[in-house]
């Protein structure tokens, strides 16, 4: 009996860890040069459930946003949801997390199948997108650096 009242409080702690990582880990405005296009990736902490966020570029001085995303707790399960522009809803399931990397999955999708944020010292990030297109297994990466606020 002990053992499982230990066990508990240890996945209550760990679920705890997990959602003080995300909201300090995702909040903030992340910039992507590309060429001659400034991305930026932006998450705002709603409450402890749930950010919200946007990708979207900057052209001729003008916010062209490409996807609204949501990073929200339902019970004690993470989700990613993308809402690409023009486009329906896509809801990732947090299938793998260490302390600084995020693997949201969601199989059924076409592309990607699988979002992943790995956040690195100094204010670094990598986001991925993957999956398998025609039988080939894609991966494209975007590297971003943190806007002090």
């Amino acid at each position: 009996m002990k053992l499982i009242i230990f066990l508990g409080l240890i996945s209550i702690v760990s679920l705890n860890a997990q959602d003080e990582s995300i909201l300090k880990l995702f909040q903030g405005k992340w910039k992507m040069d590309k060429a001659n296009t400034e991305i930026y990736e932006e998450w705002v902490v709603v409450n402890d459930n749930e950010l919200i966020g946007k990708s979207y570029s900057i052209e001729d001085g003008t916010e062209i946003i490409s996807e609204t995303l949501y990073l929200k707790k339902f019970g004690d399960q993470w989700a990613y949801v993308a809402i690409p522009s023009e486009q329906s809803i896509t809801l990732f399931a947090l299938k793998e997390n260490t302390s600084k990397i995020f693997t949201f999955e969601n199989k059924e999708h076409d592309f990607p199948q699988r979002i992943i944020y790995e956040f690195h010292k100094g204010g670094k990030l990598t986001a991925a997108i993957e999956g398998t297109v025609n039988g080939e297994i894609k991966r494209r990466e975007f590297s971003f650096t943190i806007l002090a606020e």
